[in-house]
């Protein structure tokens, strides 16, 4: 759990024309739903197969550098649909192809051309064969993906060209042993056999059993018959062969038709093979039985007549021909696999994918015997053909959608209608502009989120010529990369664009004026890539941008001084990455031939050339003194480096430099501060790729959700008065942008860049003034809605708070580890909307009156009591009937919404079944981003004042009709300065319109937090990961953080007893505990847990011994299962473990209220809790060390769990260590933490201490006695020390005890407000924490009333103002007496039989007044003013005491307030009991 990654949700514009997508490899998974291509340019992409065998595309992987060379399963089992891609340079992935997260990913030395996903039999999943451009076979662990063992040579050691696993089995299949057997051929020819028992080991290599030259050169596949392991077939590109497996002699063989090669085979049956060749034809031949060997066959023909026929085939018959009657011609030949589907899916298919990106696929035809004869061997050009049984590629999935998929500009200013291709973009954060360039020259500059709008959304009031734009003229030809200096450092100008063309210039742009500044002519080439040095060069170079070109050109153009100041020409070979080591003022320059180029920057020399290894080393020894924001971006060579070095590091940190205010009140050095605020996070990042060079730029929008929730805040902060500010308890972190009046407009505070000079006179907000914040926010809550569930809250999100519905489809992407990207393509949501249409079609018989009723029965009934077939046909009914129109009458009659006339219904039904049902079937990672981010942003802007995104303009509209509401609806109430006196009825529409909006956001999180499952349908919705939410029980950012803890425990809720008892199964083993010590989180402690996990067995030893926990390598990914479990376990303990209430029960009330405690966590079977509360303990009281930082978020979840679940770890739980270490973590809190509401991120310090202060105050409401004890054990404790003479003061002094003295008088506060009765059972106790935690002489100045009066609010207590002294009467009947002239301890009297309800002192301090109901006396004491000079022990003696008539108390009696006491006068006392009776009474 290291740090939390920020919530970062893609979407992407995928523009008119389809990605270059060529095929390179291509896969079925064993199920049959999925295919995956890989392709040339190194993007996987994987395709949904429907039952009626139509393919729809699902989603494009980004991640590889080069060309997908294989891909292979990379798991058996149905929950982890995983496959393992590996590509020409050495790396390798592990994709889960539900979501297309890349689970693993390494790079290796080696090159695989083939791998084969096989379970061997010793082994619990899939293993990986591999084989390549090296002379071993490699066995790898699909999940670790490291090596296993190798297979290796020891005769004629060569490349191995194909290899084929077989398990040895006996003619009626049953298996003969537990061995493996690995058969290859290698190039020249050798065929090799190794047996693999299953106890290979890594160290040594497993040398083969056989080995035999054949005649069989560059072998393409090698199988062995599944059904004859006798039987072997090799495919060369000039013939393929049958050989014995017995003794590898050749059988039969079949050359090569004119001008096609053979390029890959399989078996169909015992005597059947299908062959393929490089043209994408299949061909089916019969084998000629008699030639086969193996018993088989002849068990299968024995009995019958054939068997005794004599047999006159000597040669292979070709009797089918499966081909696509396509002439057109291929860029190269297509990549054929065949699939045999396992016995519950039994079809078997030729799968071809090519260079055009287009899929093909054939089933395989039943042929008899009978048919077979017919076609003879003559006949051979008319062999029966078969055409596919589908295909389909990019280009046909981008013309069969409704709307064509949006560009990012789209209609802005297209020519001939028809938008122009994009060839590079650039998005400038600070302003919300992104520019675009061309490919006939022309850059256009226009504001992000507005296009953005209007490409996916449907807006009625703004249109395409409403957007400013701004188009610059100048470069001839494409413009290839364009460049943002200021993005990158604040050095540089804010206005200063450039970009580099295919006319061999860079030119330099004004942006905000549109004019072009310099041209700089250097390079002879078109430039491919535009850079800025890091921010420690030397100052000649600062101003500086490097340029690359084509022609293998690298320089520096200085923007000041508006010349070129450095050439680097003389590279032989194209520029793949550029280095900088600015403090040796060198520019390192890698290229595409592995040389690099050691270049002085100063003065343009050319200080080494090297190669090989040490050229490795110089540019791996760059990045460690590289610099945080150290970028390149060159799509030319790679979208992942781009993504891996530019975004996600900027992506990182906190927020912009608007609230330096964060670090300032925490004492930092200024240098750290600085670098934490210099990487910006954006609530949007706009970022342009491309799959193949050629193509125009698809765009990717990421939104940081983290990020738009700190914006969002900032801006609100930012325009409250200090007095405000102060109200909510924020006011140390004063925001200081110079506004005093609370509802300044907004445009004062927006965008906050240099460029938005507040404007001093107010001015009516148009819909291009609003806040960028809001603009995105509005985007990103329109896109994330689930539109369509319920049609009430749609037109009150659409009239209220201004969301705007889609009007196509949105694909969403997902990003996981090192910058590894999914994106949905357009038309996957196709397959979901058909299968749902043809339920339709099934259901049209629910009586349309009913629509509505139903709905609201299911909201009112969230309970769940309501039939949900009712509920799930008025969903699927139209409840977009209405389609809103009724909601925009009311608002607006002129502007019905002007669908066009191309299939409107089918558009709307499609979007319905996308936004209620297909958009939740994408995969559990996806469904708990949008959900987190949907309810933390809902959340966010519920806080806020006026969070709606209508704009004023549309407001105008309204105004005819009612007069009041004027104005009110969007973030500035202009109102005040229309109409200065704002009469009482306005501003009660004013309070009413706020109560509203607040309302529709709440609803809107709610829907999402806990309404969604049973509204989508649980068989619909893939579920919130539990997994990522446990990660984030404690995000940085605080509305984050809530909203995954209410997602997970609604989550927890819906699963039931049983559900959780399986998550519990799934996650116990990986409690730091049972794990394997070396791995355990826990093992930094000198004691190893040995003596431990012997309570119960069955948690023992799931996962013990799998291999992945043992090796070093995981021990990241272990840690963080381990986290992750610590954190379940904790929250499934701590909300529905066992729970023994705070009120006194008697334990068989115990025993009955049980029931629905969590096994594991009962009375009974308490092992879990045991376990999970060592570790909470654990990470609490652990000292920071590499591995687990001081304020680490696991860290603060267990301090936040432990406060949650104390009733039940409590018996496991050191409880004083417990609450000094919380009370360690609190001490600092008044300083660090503003409110425990503040919403921006907090440093990890003082988060850590917000958890801490808010544990620390659940374990005091749930315990009050466990808590007033243990504090008073530890002051006795303290103050024993401090008696003894060794004890040094600074021990002392710097005693948890004594820091967190103002913490610990809170909490008592705290607990005298909420559970009165028990603090007055351990009063005597609390007062001695109360007594230690106050300045003793302010208390003798001051008295105990000022200084803490909550606690003198009880009877049981009273101060003598006189004589300085405080009594406090005890439940034992004891009296307790503090002296504060003398510091003395507390000292005890016997003074009733029963608790002492009322004390009282009279008002010259002489006597003293008790009362206990139980033995009903009242007792007179002499408080005992001492001897002369106060020397002399001073003794309390009892002058009188008095019988008082019994009160009547029952169980329910509240004794606090049953008697009050009253002097009269120095004699005489008044009793006043709760039934309203007087009783006087004299000394």
């Amino acid at each position: 759990m290291s740090t939390s990654s920020n919530l970062v949700v893609p979407v992407v514009l995928w523009g008119r024309k389809p990605p270059t997508h060529c095929i390179a490899a291509i896969l079925m998974t064993p199920d049959q739903k999925n295919i995956v291509t890989g392709c040339n340019d190194g993007q996987i992409a994987i395709w949904d197969v429907a039952k009626n065998s139509q393919i729809y595309p699902r989603s494009m992987l980004f991640g590889h550098t080069a060309a997908i060379s294989c891909l292979a399963l990379g798991s058996e089992k149905a929950d982890t649909p995983y496959i393992v891609s590996a590509s020409e340079n050495g790396e390798m992935c592990l994709w889960d192809i539900s979501d297309g997260r890349c689970v693993e990913s390494t790079k290796m030395p080696h090159i695989h051309t083939c791998m084969q996903a096989y379970h061997f039999q010793v082994s619990k999943d899939v293993r990986l064969v591999c084989n390549g451009y090296y002379p071993e076979i490699f066995i790898i662990n699909p999940n670790s993906l490291e090596i296993l063992y190798t297979l290796s040579s020891k005769i004629a050691p060569d490349w191995i060209s194909a290899c084929c696993i077989i398990h040895p089995v006996t003619k009626d299949g049953r298996s003969i042993c537990q061995d493996d057997v690995v058969v290859a051929i290698s190039n020249s020819g050798a065929v090799k056999v190794w047996t693999l028992t299953g106890n290979e080991a890594m160290t040594q290599p497993v040398y083969e059993n056989e080995s035999k030259q054949i005649r069989c050169l560059n072998a393409q596949t090698l199988t062995c018959c599944p059904y004859n392991q006798r039987t072997v077939l090799i495919v060369c590109s000039k013939y393929w062969q049958i050989y014995d497996a017995g003794d590898f002699t050749l059988l039969c063989s079949e050359s090569n038709r004119c001008g096609e090669r053979w390029s890959g085979g399989d078996f169909i049956s015992v005597d059947k093979v299908i062959v393929w060749s490089n043209e994408g034809k299949g061909y089916l031949y019969k084998l000629p039985v008699s030639l086969l060997k193996g018993k088989v066959l002849e068990s299968a023909n024995a009995e019958s007549v054939e068997y005794r026929k004599p047999s006159n085939q000597t040669s292979p018959h070709a009797y089918y021909i499966l081909d696509m009657f396509s002439e057109s011609s291929m860029a190269c030949s297509p990549a054929m696999t065949f699939h045999i589907g396992k016995s519950d899916r039994p079809g078997r298919f030729l799968l071809r994918g090519d260079s055009e990106g287009q899929i093909v696929m054939w089933t395989l035809p039943e042929v008899t015997e009978r048919q077979m004869t017919l076609v003879r061997q003559e006949s051979f050009d008319r062999l029966p053909a078969l055409p596919p049984r589908c295909s389909i590629s990019l280009a046909d999935v981008w013309e069969n959608l409704h709307y064509p998929p949006a560009g990012i500009i789209d209609g802005l200013c297209d020519e001939n209608n028809q938008p122009l291709a994009i060839t590079s973009t650039i998005y400038i954060p600070s302003q919300g502009k992104v520019a675009c360039g061309r490919e006939n020259g022309s850059i256009v500059i226009a504001p992000a989120s507005q296009s953005i709008i209007l490409q996916l959304l449907e807006t009625e009031e703004f249109k395409h010529k409403d957007v400013p734009v701004k188009i610059l003229h100048g470069h001839h030809g494409c413009v290839t990369s364009l460049l943002y200096p200021f993005n990158e450092s604040t050095r540089y100008e804010p206005q200063h664009l450039l970009s580099g063309g295919a006319d061999f210039s860079v030119m330099l742009w004004d942006i905000y004026t549109g004019s072009k500044l310099h041209t700089f002519t250097v390079h002879g080439g078109e430039i491919t890539q535009l850079l800025c040095p890091p921010n420690n060069c030397n100052p000649r170079i600062l101003p500086c941008v490097c340029s690359v070109a084509s022609d293998h050109s690298v320089t520096l153009l200085s923007l000041r001084e508006r010349k070129c100041i450095m050439l680097a020409g003389r590279h032989l070979f194209p520029v793949q990455t550029i280095k900088w080591r600015p403090l040796d003022d060198f520019m390192v320059v890698s290229c595409s031939d592995g040389t690099v180029y050691v270049w002085q920057m100063e003065t343009g020399h050319l200080d080494r050339v090297v190669h090989g290894i040490t050229a490795e080393e110089i540019l791996n020894n760059c990045d460690e003194n590289a610099t945080p924001l150290e970028s390149l971006i060159n799509p030319n060579i790679t979208l992942t480096q781009a993504l891996k070095r530019r975004n996600l590091a900027t992506f990182k940190n906190l927020a912009q430099q608007k609230f330096q205010i964060q670090s300032g009140t925490i004492q930092q050095s200024s240098a750290h501060r600085n670098d934490y605020l210099k990487q910006q996070t954006y609530p949007m990042f706009i970022q342009g790729v491309r799959a193949n060079l050629k193509d125009p730029d698809i765009h990717i929008l990421f939104f940081d959700t983290e990020s738009l929730i700190v914006q969002l805040l900032t801006e609100e902060y930012s325009t409250m008065s200090p007095g405000e500010l102060e109200a909510k308890g924020f006011l140390p972190y004063t925001v200081a942008s110079g506004q005093n009046s609370p509802a300044r407009s907004e445009s004062s505070s927006r965008g906050g860049s240099p460029a938005h000079a507040a404007s001093p006179s107010h001015k009516t907000v148009t819909y291009n003034d609003r806040s960028l914040t809001l603009d995105i926010a509005q985007l990103f809550l329109s896109c994330l809605h689930a539109w369509g569930l319920d049609p009430d809250l749609d037109k009150l999100c659409m009239n209220k708070l201004g969301l705007l519905q889609p009007r196509c489809p949105i694909s969403f992407g997902l990003i996981s580890r090192s910058g590894h990207m999914s994106l949905m393509l357009p038309g996957w949501h196709k397959r979901f909307c058909q299968e749902e249409m043809m339920e339709n079609v099934s259901s049209e018989y629910a009586t349309p009156s009913g629509k509505v009723t139903l709905i609201q029965q299911a909201r009112s009934a969230s309970t769940g009591q309501f039939d949900k077939k009712s509920m799930a046909l008025a969903q699927r009914h139209g409840l977009v009937q209405s389609d809103y129109t009724d909601s925009d009458q009311d608002s607006d009659p002129g502007s019905k919404k002007s669908v066009p006339v191309k299939s409107s219904a089918a558009v709307q039904d499609e979007m319905k079944a996308f936004s209620t049902k297909a958009r939740w079937q994408i995969s559990s990672a996806v469904t708990t981003n949008h959900l987190l981010s949907i309810i933390s942003v809902a959340n966010t802007l519920m806080s806020m004042s006026h969070a709606t995104f209508i704009a004023e303009k549309s407001r105008k509209k309204r105004r005819g009709s009612r007069k009041r509401f004027t104005g009110h609806l969007g973030l500035v109430v202009a109102e005040s300065l229309d109409s200065p006196s704002t009469s009482d009825d306005e501003t009660d529409a004013i309070m009413m319109q706020q109560s509203q909006i607040k309302q529709g956001w709440s609803l809107k999180a709610a829907l999402h937090c806990v309404l969604l499952p049973e509204m989508v349908g649980p068989e619909f919705l893939k579920p919130p990961q539990l997994e990522m939410l446990a990660r984030r029980w404690q995000d940085r950012c605080l509305e984050i953080r809530e909203a995954a803890q209410a997602l997970l425990l609604a989550e927890l809720r819906r699963i039931g007893p049983e559900g959780r008892k399986e998550i519990l199964d799934q996650w116990s083993p990986f409690l730091p505990t049972y794990v394997d010590p070396q791995l355990s989180l826990m093992n930094a402690e000198s004691l190893q847990k040995n003596e431990e996990g012997d309570e119960d067995e069955d948690e023992e030893d799931p996962m013990i011994n799998d291999t992945p926990l043992q090796k070093a390598s995981s021990s990241f990914e272990s840690r963080r299962k381990q986290a992750t479990a610590i954190v379940m376990l904790g929250v499934i303990g701590a909300e529905f473990g066992h729970e023994i209430e705070p009120s006194r029960r008697k334990p068989e009330d115990i025993k009955k209220g049980k029931k629905s405690a969590q096994e594991g966590f009962t009375l009974k079977n308490y092992s879990l809790s045991r376990h999970t509360s060592k570790a909470l303990t654990f990470l609490l009281q652990q000292p920071p060390s590499k591995k687990l930082p001081a304020y680490s978020p696991i860290r603060r979840a267990a301090i936040d769990l432990i406060g949650r679940g104390f009733t039940v770890w409590e018996p496991y739980l050191d409880v004083s260590a417990v609450l000094l270490g919380l009370l360690e973590l609190c001490i600092d809190c008044d300083r660090l933490v503003p409110s425990l509401t503040y919403g921006l991120p907090l440093s990890p310090a003082a988060d850590a201490c917000r958890t801490a202060r808010h544990a620390l105050s659940l374990i005091a409401t749930a315990r009050p006695p466990a808590f007033i004890i243990t504090m008073a054990k530890e002051v006795a404790r303290l103050n024993a020390l401090a008696q003894t003479a060794q004890a040094q003061h600074s021990q002392i002094m710097n005693s948890v005890l004594v820091r967190g003295k103002s913490e610990i008088l809170k909490t008592i506060e705290l607990l005298v407000e909420k559970m009165p009765s028990d603090v007055a059972d351990q009063l005597v106790e609390a007062m001695d924490v109360t007594i230690h935690c106050l300045d003793m002489n302010q208390l003798k100045t001051k008295g105990l009333q000022e200084l803490f009066p909550a606690i003198c609010r009880f009877s049981m207590v009273c101060v003598c103002p006189v004589t300085k002294r405080i009594w406090v009467g005890a439940k034992n009947g004891g009296l307790a007496f503090y002296d504060l002239k003398q510091h003395s301890k507390c000292q005890m009297i016997q003074a009733h039989s029963g608790p002492v309800i009322a004390v009282s002192v009279s008002s010259d301090g002489k006597f003293l007044v008790t009362y206990s109901h139980v033995d009903s006396r009242l007792k007179f004491w002499q408080t005992a003013s001492s001897s002369l000079f106060g020397i002399g022990s001073q003794q309390m003696k009892c002058v009188k005491q008095t019988a008082t008539p019994p009160i009547p108390v029952t169980n329910l009696t509240n004794l606090l307030k049953l008697v009050r006491l009253v002097w009269v006068d120095n004699r005489t006392i008044v009793m006043l009991t709760v039934d309203g009776k007087e009783r006087k009474y004299s000394v």
